[in-house]
């Protein structure tokens, strides 16, 4: 799966499970609970010398989930869970993963998102799109995962399975939290074919007082295709982060600068606002900027904008 490194900011819901999920069913050790969300989003995006963007009315998510978990014992869990996603006029099954938790951590089989997924600190809607990309996945269909919290740090590895194509990654993350930093390290190394591999670490530190956010993260990634490192899709990033919340609103100012070994680049400056109408109904915008530079130095730059409600259960 191709992902922008840019745009590493995935919805809590997605990572998380149910976070947002209602209760249904709670009767003899046996919890149902259903989630959803719909989300809409007026954009204007980025448009480069060349292209004639509209100004486009996007149906960005329509999810709906259910999780089932079953009392066996004590200290263990039994899970179940799946997540039904409509992005455009396409409907799919995004998770379907069953398991066991207790005091000793947690452990999944299935179609699941792994540890990468949560990497990167960005905090854009849509609009930290631009600059480095790479082929490292963070999904897979024969996902095993263990994670484990602990009362200082939490850690978790997940390995996805080589079918017979070739084609298979492992990645793990540890974290600690330490007077008001949070601290992690993400490591992931896939094969992509029988030809092509990648590696990647990224390591980022955010601090929290009282309404104010700062964070900063590195990423390194390196592709290699046939043993050459495919100079396109390797390089580095640099993240940085500004944020701060008062009453219902929160506000995030984020810088992202990108360059490939080729001597490609990308420069990104994204600002949005949301607003907590409800705590199942927010608002937002926000306001994007972004400049690229291709490996034979030609540049480019472009603005965005978009306006967007969600609303979830």
């Amino acid at each position: 799966m191709k992902k922008t490194i840019l745009a590493m900011a995935v919805p809590a819901l997605l990572a998380a499970g149910a976070v947002n999920a209602a209760t249904v069913y709670d009767q003899d050790g046996v919890t149902v609970t259903i989630g959803g969300a719909a989300e809409v989003q007026i954009i204007q995006d980025y448009e480069f010398t060349g292209e004639d963007k509209k100004l486009d009315v996007r149906l960005d998510d329509g999810e709906l989930n259910f999780a089932v978990d079953v009392q066996v014992s004590d200290n263990l869990t039994a899970l179940g869970y799946f997540d039904f996603e409509n992005e455009g006029s396409t409907v799919e099954n995004d998770e379907l993963w069953a398991g066991f938790k207790g005091n000793w951590g947690k452990f999944t089989v299935g179609r699941q998102y792994t540890f990468w997924d949560d990497a990167f600190i960005n905090e854009d809607i849509e609009l930290g799109l631009e600059g480095f990309e790479s082929n490292e996945p963070a999904d897979g269909e024969d996902v095993l995962k263990y994670r484990y919290d602990g009362d200082a740090f939490w850690f978790g590895i997940a390995h996805d399975l080589d079918t017979g194509d070739d084609v298979d990654h492992t990645d793990g993350a540890i974290g600690t939290s330490v007077a008001g930093f949070d601290l992690a390290l993400y490591v992931s190394d896939a094969n992509l074919s029988a030809t092509s591999e990648a590696t990647a670490y990224q390591g980022s530190v955010v601090y929290n007082i009282d309404a104010f956010t700062l964070g900063l993260s590195y990423t390194d990634v390196e592709e290699k295709s046939s043993g050459s490192v495919d100079k396109a899709n390797s390089g580095d990033i640099v993240e940085l982060l500004a944020g701060y919340g008062v009453g219902d609103w929160q506000y995030y100012l984020g810088y992202n600068f990108g360059e490939n070994d080729d001597n490609s680049k990308g420069d990104n400056i994204y600002a949005n606002a949301t607003y907590k109408m409800h705590s199942n109904v927010k608002t937002y915008v926000e306001l994007g900027w972004v400049e690229t530079e291709s490996a034979a130095g030609v540049k480019d730059d472009s603005t965005g904008f978009l306006v967007g409600m969600e609303v979830k259960f």
